[in-house]
């Protein structure tokens, strides 16, 4: 019999339903398994647990490695008969409850218990109590609520096994924003990321090799910190906190049940596995992991069975285009899926204009508002003429939304100010920023760039990579080093720069930061530098530089549109869409020309390559050919990373809002530098070709995007 776990619990927490596909896992598809060994490279959360370890001086006898429910609980009673020990996974059981503890530190009858977590936590400037919405004192902050509800599950089950006679208090343990790394090699390279095969049958596992000296690391200044959490869960518990409220607006954090009635039922459906029956579709619903596709064709589809029993989908009904897809962008808090699942609307085709329109809004766009490129995404994919209408003079082949007088005056303006001058500079950074810092002096959760590339298209349409910057130097802070690279490549002409999305801007302030705080000669012309090329926050506004780059984007969101886009405006959704659309880049570049006829840093003229191939239907496949000596580099299959690297780029959509998101557009060249770290020098150059190749194409995609905005002016 399977136990109710921590990880069932915070399934309950996402969905109820899902609890019953979560236990047959041997049944039931669960896209969520995602690649641990790769997931660890990119956010580093083993190794933050191993480095817990080593704080807390968690002796080899008691790390409790094994996952067998009774070993486990043998072991932590063995253990418990010590006066004194800190334990690893330490195990406890009550009821239908089963939890392992990341740190138990038992000093007699005393218990603290530490939960730890690769997130970020600045006690001076982050809370645990408020929420936006209401400015209440008593609701667990959204941000870290599902952790503190972890922390309290488990103090929970083990106060109540032990018993009143020992008390059980609760921490979070995280990384600490405002902790300075003062070990002389870095924190991260002490923990090297593993892949350990799991044989025939069994899924790979991720081991953390610790490094000799990781024992010094208590020494230094520790850049975790254990924030005492325990009288948040003890409302929790309690059921006293006002998330678990049920009112008119709000089903409650937990479905209108309180803690403990809420773990009583949840533990009850899981272990006897049986399905719940009060099933709730929300928006969430539409990204439910359990679904089958073609790399999981045996097993069942849970989303279609909730669906299907909840809404009476039919078969035909998963093809049709769903309020899934909507792009929800300039929503703030509101959702809109939400919204709509809850009043029954799941398609499309069915979405009126009130049901989308915004509360209340003053701003003015330049090219489409967020509301008319909803009703333009659900009027291509719906044929709806009526909401058409006021698109048709901008539609392309009753297809492609183009709007070219607006766009011809972005890059072109009547009055000659504010338009784009030639030679255009594409550029894309490579960041990483994990909880272990790298480097001396460097803060958790720090901006690393090690990587960059840059196009140039100039006034006559030839187009060349003009240089490119990766950092494969071990032990060695490359942020400086980049900005100065980047000011040479860049400070030749006034030519208008361009990026994707907010990325290259936020990092570009965040070293502005380090090069304020540090002692470098040329500082203050590379911090000039950085003014002058992006926009920075001056109170309630928005200073500009005066070369700032210009977000390709925005451009997209605001001028095109392509219903195979589905609402997202990844660069991974758009190129396709525009290298379908255009018939002469597509015969440009199925032709072997980049590398001979377009210079590129890293394919010469007898290596010359056709970005472009085609699949059997007809359709340009995807470019991005690149990862294949990376995923070789990662040890995984070509096909895992492409997957990972789609997943990591849409969650990075996802946080785009989010200024201080740290996630970058793509996750394999990070998860590939963070492998880098450990290996042997032998890896360092079939590395850096694989990575300068791949970040090359992140640029030459934006060349894509312009070609064909080029191509359609032109065109009129």
């Amino acid at each position: 019999m399977k136990l109710f776990t921590k990880s069932a619990f915070k399934q309950a927490l996402f969905c109820p339903a899902s609890l019953f596909y979560y236990y047959d896992s041997d049944h039931y598809a669960n896209q969520m398994n995602e690649d641990d060994f790769l997931q660890a490279l990119a956010e580093g959360g083993q190794q933050v647990g191993d480095l817990a370890k080593v704080y807390y001086d968690v002796q080899a006898d008691a790390d409790i490695k094994t996952l067998d429910y009774d070993e486990s609980l043998k072991k932590t009673r063995e253990l418990f008969m010590r006066d004194e020990v800190n334990i690893a996974e330490a195990a406890f059981t009550w009821k239908n409850c089963f939890v392992r503890a990341d740190i138990i530190e038992k000093k007699g009858k005393q218990i603290n218990l530490i939960e730890v977590k690769a997130k970020s936590w600045d006690e001076n400037r982050d809370s645990f109590w408020g929420s936006a919405r209401s400015h209440q004192d008593n609701t667990v902050t959204k941000g870290i609520r599902e952790y503190v509800y972890d922390v309290a599950f488990q103090k929970y089950v083990i106060q109540n096994e032990l018993g009143p006679e020992y008390t059980v208090t609760a921490y979070l343990m995280m990384a600490d924003k405002t902790a300075v790394s003062d070990a002389p090699q870095g924190v991260n390279q002490f923990f090297r990321v593993e892949k350990i095969g799991g044989g025939e049958g069994k899924k790979d596992r991720v081991e953390i090799i610790r490094e000799e000296g990781a024992e010094n690391l208590r020494d230094n200044t520790w850049v975790l910190k254990a924030f005492p959490v325990d009288d948040i869960c003890e409302r929790i518990i309690d059921g006293k906190t006002d998330e678990q409220e049920k009112t008119d607006k709000h089903e409650g954090y937990m479905g209108g049940y309180k803690f403990k009635d809420f773990v009583d039922i949840m533990s009850d459906y899981y272990v006897n596995h049986r399905q719940v029956t009060d099933i709730k579709l929300k928006g969430d619903c539409f990204k439910c992991p359990f679904y089958s596709n073609e790399k999981t064709p045996d097993k069942l589809d849970g989303k279609k069975e909730c669906w299907k029993k909840v809404a009476e989908f039919k078969d035909d009904d998963f093809l049709r285009p769903s309020v899934g897809e909507l792009w929800c962008g300039a929503c703030g808090s509101r959702s809109l899926k939400d919204e709509l699942v809850k009043k029954g609307t799941y398609f499309l085709e069915g979405v009126a204009e009130e049901d989308i329109s915004p509360k209340n809004s003053n701003t003015v766009y330049k090219g489409l508002s967020p509301l008319q490129r909803r009703l333009l995404q659900i009027g291509l994919s719906t044929g709806n003429e009526d909401l058409l209408a006021p698109f048709k003079k901008n539609l392309h082949d009753d297809v492609v939304y183009l709007d070219i007088p607006g766009l011809k005056a972005k890059m072109t303006p009547p009055d000659g100010k504010g338009g784009w001058e030639y030679p255009l500079h594409m550029i894309d950074f490579e960041t990483t920023a994990v909880a272990l810092p790298f480097y001396q002096g460097m803060h958790p959760y720090e901006q690393v760039a090690f990587q960059f590339s840059h196009h140039v298209i100039h006034e006559d349409g030839t187009i060349e990579h003009k240089g490119q910057y990766l950092n494969t130097k071990k032990h060695y802070f490359p942020n400086f080093e980049f900005v100065r690279e980047l000011k040479k490549q860049l400070e030749g002409d006034d030519g208008t720069i361009f990026r994707y999305a907010t990325h290259e801007n936020t990092i570009l302030r965040d070293i502005y930061d380090q090069l304020a705080a540090s002692n470098e000669e040329d500082k203050q012309e590379l911090m000039d530098f950085i003014d002058a090329i992006t926009y920075r926050h001056g109170g309630k506004n928005k200073i500009h530089g005066p070369r700032e780059m210009v977000d390709l984007l925005e451009i997209v969101k605001d001028y095109y549109y392509h219903p195979s886009m589905k609402g997202s405006n990844s660069i991974k959704a758009v190129l396709p869409a525009i290298l379908n659309s255009s018939q002469a880049i597509r015969e440009k570049y199925s032709k072997p020309i980049y590398g001979s006829e377009i210079h590129s840093e890293n394919y010469t003229p007898d290596e010359a390559i056709a970005w472009i191939d085609f699949g059997p239907d007809g359709k340009v496949e995807n470019p991005y050919k690149g990862l294949k000596d990376i995923a070789d580099f990662l040890e995984v299959s070509e096909e895992e990373l492409k997957q990972f690297d789609s997943d990591w780029a849409e969650k990075a959509e996802e946080n785009s809002s989010n200024r201080n998101a740290s996630i970058a557009n793509g996750g394999a060249a990070l998860a590939a530098y963070t492998k880098l770290q450990f290996s042997d020098e032998a890896w360092t150059k079939a590395l850096e070709k694989a990575l300068y190749r791949y970040c090359e194409l992140d640029t030459m995609s934006m060349v894509f995007i312009w070609e064909y905005f080029h191509e359609m002016i032109k065109k009129g």
